[in-house]
């Protein structure tokens, strides 16, 4: 129990301490990450997501749609674990993402924290079984689209998002069984719940053939003259609206909270120089009011999800490894980057996606 403690406290720090930093991998979780690693181990690896599998070209953007033909995804991480203790493991995660639209580009944070501790050793044919705790999330200085967005009774011509971030916290069970010396199979549930935060929320928009600068402080909308207007029906300088009265909840609309679930099953084959590793999982996510308003408004709502992560691994040094890792998923981000994931976006996670990643990996 006292270790149990020690672990929760130590995420506890972790987690604040990392307040400004990706999505877990945990298709690929197991009871026993001695089997990869006796001690512990840092990858750098690097991303790419395209419709085709030359991954590497650089695509013609689409205003409508990311990750499909036409979009583009990049990123970077650096990601570590070690052993602390008997059965006890450490692991931190950063990453460094960025999504092109045809006029937009957004740039994302994203840090992963997490103890695995595994209180049931492997015996004949019981499985190993650990307990894993994580803390996650995602985080952008700011986002900015220039493509229209329709909400109801308004057309906004630009949107500025300050500080969007998400925060999960997540607790899952693994049991792992070794049917041969060199085979593993694993199977996880997993619990967590899933915030989401903004700093504020600034818009433009266009009245009786002016532009006006829009300031929302909740449900709250400021509207004040963007530039010198002239107009037949007479100019207002500044306005008061609540988002209300055209149909809106600002806040329940882009920074909702949830809970969601998910199971996985994965297996690890091993033959020196080569590890082979393949995962799957399926999630369910409930969140509170947003999908009731997108369907309320006849818009789609996703909250299922199912990822493929596939691995090979080769050893070309004691200590260094290179890897390869492609992850199917059957909705755009759905669990990597919740906080995409709001009553103006959730039409484009309808879109599979590929995600391909090449790297390096040190163990010690």
């Amino acid at each position: 129990m006292k270790i149990v403690i020690h672990l929760i406290v130590g995420l506890v720090w972790l987690a604040l301490s990392l307040s400004a930093a990706a999505a877990p991998l945990d298709a690929l979780l197991t009871a026993l990450p001695e089997k990869a690693s006796s001690l512990g181990f840092v990858e750098l690896g690097l991303d790419r997501m395209n419709g085709s599998l030359d991954f590497f070209k650089v695509r013609d953007k689409d205003p409508a749609t990311v990750g499909t033909r036409t979009g583009d995804y990049r990123g970077a991480h650096v990601a570590g674990s070690v052993l602390v203790g008997n059965g006890l493991w450490l692991s931190g995660s950063l990453w460094q993402r960025a999504i092109d639209t045809a006029a937009d580009t957004y740039h994302y944070d994203s840090w992963q924290v997490s103890g695995l501790y595994r209180f049931i050793e492997a015996a004949e044919h019981r499985p190993a079984v650990a307990l894993r705790l994580a803390a996650w999330g995602n985080r952008a200085a700011q986002t900015e689209t220039t493509t229209p967005v329709t909400v109801p009774g308004a057309i906004l011509n630009t949107v500025k998002v300050t500080a969007p971030a998400d925060r999960q916290l997540q607790a899952d069970l693994v049991g792992t069984w070794m049917p041969m010396p060199n085979l593993d199979v694993s199977a996880m549930l997993g619990v967590g719940a899933t915030q989401l935060s903004y700093g504020a929320l600034t818009a433009t928009t266009k009245r009786n053939g002016c532009d006006y600068n829009l300031a929302f402080n909740g449900n709250d909308i400021y509207g004040s003259l963007a530039a010198p207007c002239n107009s037949s029906g007479g100019v207002i300088q500044q306005f008061y609206d609540r988002s209300g009265d055209y149909g809106v909840d600002v806040v329940k609309e882009i920074a909702w909270h949830g809970a969601f679930a998910q199971t996985g099953v994965n297996l690890a084959w091993r033959s020196e120089p080569w590890t082979l590793v393949a995962g799957y999982v399926f999630l369910v996510v409930r969140r509170d009011a947003v999908d009731s308003i997108l369907a309320s408004r006849g818009k789609p709502v996703h909250t299922k999800n199912q990822n493929v992560t596939l691995e090979a691994d080769y050893r070309f040094h004691p200590h260094l490894s290179g890897f390869v890792r492609t992850q199917l998923s059957s909705n755009l981000f759905f669990n990597d980057i919740p906080v995409t994931y709001n009553s103006a976006t959730s039409e484009r996670f309808g879109h599979r996606y590929s995600l391909y990643t090449i790297g390096l990996r040190a163990e010690f």
